[in-house]
């Protein structure tokens, strides 16, 4: 099935491509748009704190991307996939929206991740930062990120960004990489080693 979304009026162009059937035992986002209620309001749920005043400001310019006006047809289509492919251009929100559309949707339930892999570590630094900033969040534990030599991730974390090169590591000691929910490649278009072998690992 595939469902294209043309978002050039006014906006950017999101693309959705879904393939296969989820099968699991385990109930997420039964009503994917309750999953995607305002939950700001008052209290941040992962942590029990009230929303900071930065929470609210840095809110209202997320809500003014292009992919937070298709998150609930995004989590139908997930739902109902095993493989969602995402197209966007560059500032459309994929890479720090979609994963915590994906959180706020159940998806790191279980004691289990939502890993996304960048090809640089750069890249996989600053974005686990501006994300915890986002969720209002101290980076390392709901929100870290995992490089070569340094890991800011801990028992509490939940959404993970990493490099491509690390979680094909961890496939290497658990090829099932059965820590996670739901593992997201992205810049898959830059075709780096690791990703195209990533590729091949999760089609198995």
């Amino acid at each position: 099935m595939r469902t294209r979304v043309d978002l050039k009026r006014g906006r950017d162009q999101v693309d959705y491509e879904s393939t296969g059937k989820r099968s699991s035992n385990w109930d997420i986002a039964a009503d994917p748009e309750a999953a995607v209620a305002d939950v700001a309001e008052g209290t941040n749920p992962l942590t029990g704190a009230p929303y900071s005043k930065r929470y609210y400001e840095i809110l209202e310019k997320r809500q003014q991307l292009p992919c937070w006006k298709e998150k609930v047809d995004f989590l139908k289509i997930v739902k109902k996939s095993q493989v969602t492919l995402l197209v966007g251009e560059t500032g459309s929100g994929k890479t720090t929206q979609m994963p915590q559309f994906l959180l706020e949707a159940g998806y790191a339930s279980d004691g289990k991740m939502i890993a996304c892999t960048q090809p640089r570590r750069v890249a996989a630094m600053s974005v686990a930062q501006r994300v915890a900033q986002e969720m209002d969040v101290t980076l390392g534990e709901q929100v870290g990120f995992t490089i070569r030599f340094e890991d800011q991730t801990g028992p509490n974390t939940m959404l993970k960004y990493m490099t491509d090169g690390m979680l094909l590591r961890e496939a290497q000691l658990d090829n099932k990489l059965s820590r996670y929910n739901v593992i997201m490649l992205d810049e898959a278009h830059e075709r780096t080693l690791a990703t195209d072998v990533l590729f091949g690992l999760l089609k198995e």
